[in-house]
């Protein structure tokens, strides 16, 4: 079975392109004008019915050369069923063609229609394509026809495209190395994912900050006046300059090189930008020379994979130790502790007459210690959860998950004569679970570090953009040193002693960890004695799992 001609079914020019090419096709099969009038007959009546009530309806006009029984065909397809409103339509098609089946199909709707061919007319696969190139090459019937042929030809040239840029993103976003391209105005129209890795930003997001905030601010103008240089004088551009690296807050070194790429006009069409990671080399004392970029960065990528492979290896090591550490944790460092807990109870219980309050004392410090060993436990355990599950994303009504934290703190809510203060959030694509629990320590910790004398006043607000939710948990309490600001989110890390404030210095880093796997960022401001407040950047939705 070969297709022989297709025709799109939107409007009546449509239906009589539909009509006349079936008439043509029977024609070309030997039937006589009577049957060709039948046949062509029966798919305009189908043909009606699908361009008044289905949705994107097509036509395939084939022949099929089964050996028993060889037919004519006609298929008119659609999304949708609009069968039941063209009953009467299909009883007289039926009555033309040798036969009418509809068939419903995961795609939507199938009509075909066939009839039998004089088995003494010769048909070949050969007569079949010669059919086929004949309709491809027919003159057009009409002016639509014609514009209609053309509209076709540029959707099949879009497809082409379409298909090339994904071949262009595969490729670029393959090589270990960041590129992008830009306009004639300097605005960023494509970057492959290394840029989005590395500066933490899509490329409308590059064009509204500009590249100020990426590039290091002792470099700046000379990478501005190069930049501007190259493009006003249309010649390549490149130099080396520091560019913050997002996820650390670092400025690494890069060679920055822009190249125009023209049209068979000598018209520059777009620039294409490269950002080649130096720093390895810069640190060392070795700068390379513009002869030597290209010989350089091959060096560099062959370096790079073999510390890849390193980082591999002691990845899946440390990986390895995790696991063992939280077996360790969730079942063999707790018995001991649950020994402690029983053996430090029986003495008091059966022995306190016999002991002395400094005895006692002794014991009860005993206790104290063993329910900090396992507070640290429960939360490394907990850290190292995070390392290693992976996080599912679902929607996540934020004033539902709100209210669940306030209501696992009511008590010291209620203790602490606290004042809550929360706007209505969005939903956002997140995971219920890590949400809860980021959110269970900001507020938790506003609650725990307010000051004695005055009740704590916590603020939630939220400022949602087009892709992002802002979240700021601000407080009124003892506040801390801002130049500690980054600190406060590494592991074990305390600003305060146990005895003023209990815990293990790990809530932190688990809602910074928490904040990275949605994709999003954590960071905090504060004045000692006065206030903390923390900011929680998260997309609203996630398009990718980490």
């Amino acid at each position: 079975m070969k297709e022989i001609v297709c025709v799109r079914l939107e409007n009546e020019m449509d239906l009589i392109l539909a009509h006349k090419r079936a008439m043509r096709l029977a024609e070309l099969s030997g039937l006589s004008l009577i049957t060709q009038t039948s046949i062509a007959t029966a798919i305009s009546e189908i043909a009606r019915c699908a361009i008044e009530y289905g949705k994107n309806a097509e036509l395939r006009l084939d022949i099929d050369l089964t050996p028993q029984k060889r037919f004519l065909k006609a298929v008119i397809s659609d999304s949708i069923d609009f069968t039941p409103r063209c009953k009467d339509a299909l009883h007289y098609a039926e009555r033309l063609v040798s036969s009418v089946q509809v068939q419903s199909t995961p795609k939507g709707t199938m009509i075909t229609l066939k009839h039998k061919l004089n088995a003494s007319t010769p048909l070949t696969e050969a007569t079949l394509t010669s059919f086929a190139d004949y309709f491809k090459l027919e003159p057009p019937l009409s002016p639509y026809d014609e514009l209609r042929r053309k509209n076709l030809l540029l959707q099949q040239l879009a497809e082409k495209l379409m298909e090339k840029e994904k071949d262009f993103r595969l490729l670029t976003d393959s090589l270990p190395l960041m590129m992008f391209s830009s306009n004639s105005r300097g605005q960023i129209t494509y970057s492959n994912k290394w840029v989005l890795d590395f500066l933490g930003v899509a490329p409308k997001e590059i064009n509204g900050i500009g590249w100020k905030a990426f590039i290091h601010p002792d470099e700046f103008v000379n990478f501005s006046r190069n930049l501007n240089d190259g493009i006003a004088k249309q010649i390549p551009a490149t130099g080396q300059y520091r560019l913050k690296e997002k996820s650390t807050g670092n400025y690494l070194w890069h060679i920055v090189s822009l190249f125009p790429i023209k049209n068979e006009k000598s018209e520059i069409t777009l620039w294409i930008g490269f950002l080649v990671d130096i720093n390895a080399q810069r640190t060392i004392g070795q700068t390379l020379r513009d002869n030597d970029i290209l010989k350089g960065v091959q060096e560099k990528l062959f370096e790079n994979e073999g510390e890849l492979r390193e980082k591999i290896v002691e990845l899946n090591r440390s990986n390895y130790e995790l696991e063992q550490f939280a077996h360790l944790a969730s079942h063999d460092l707790q018995e001991p502790l649950r020994k402690m807990f029983f053996y430090s109870d029986s003495l008091l219980r059966k022995y306190s007459i016999h002991l002395d309050e400094p005895g006692r004392k002794l014991i009860r410090s005993m206790r104290m210690a063993a329910g900090r060993m396992k507070d640290l436990i429960r939360d490394l355990l907990s850290y190292s959860q995070l390392q290693q599950q992976k996080i599912l994303f679902e929607e996540v009504d934020m004033n539902e998950m709100f209210q669940k934290v306030f209501e696992e703190l009511e008590l010291v809510i209620q203790e602490k004569n606290a004042v809550i203060q929360k706007e209505n959030f969005p939903s956002i694509h997140g995971n219920q679970i890590r949400l809860h629990q980021l959110f269970v320590n900001l507020v938790g910790n506003a609650l725990k570090y307010s000051k004695p004398e005055t009740p704590p006043v916590i603020m939630i607000t939220s400022t949602v953009s087009s892709k992002t939710i802002t979240i700021n948990v601000r407080d009124n309490g003892i506040g801390f040193d801002e130049k500690y600001k980054e600190q406060i989110f590494d592991l074990f890390e305390r600003l305060h002693t146990k005895d003023q404030f209990p815990g293990t210095g790990i809530g932190l880093s688990v809602c910074k960890k928490i904040a990275e796997l949605h994709h999003g960022q954590i960071s905090a401001t504060s004045e000692l004695g006065s206030y903390s407040e923390f900011e929680v950047i998260l997309p609203l939705e996630q398009n990718i799992e980490p």
